[in-house]
């Protein structure tokens, strides 16, 4: 599993990982997500298509930090 240390909007040290990365099942997601309304918080409407589409997020100790890194057109991601 791969996770890089990134500076958040909060300005605390945070974690960038891919949401399959962050989570052990998906059934682990989707008790957080009906939890906390983590799927609807990054976009989707449902934790079933923000599973399938593993998208990179950033996050700390803070849950406002919690965000969907934009993926930019040629594949890399934004990730200031």
């Amino acid at each position: 599993m791969k996770i890089k240390r990134v500076k958040c909007k909060s300005g605390l040290e945070g974690w960038e990982t891919h949401l399959q990365n962050n989570y052990t099942s998906f059934e682990e997601f989707k008790v957080y997500s009906d939890t906390y309304a983590l799927a609807e918080r990054l976009g989707y409407k449902s934790p079933e298509n923000a599973w399938k589409a593993n998208p990179m997020l950033q996050g700390s100790v803070i849950p406002s930090d919690l965000r969907k890194v934009p993926k930019l057109s040629y594949g890399k991601y934004l990730t200031k």
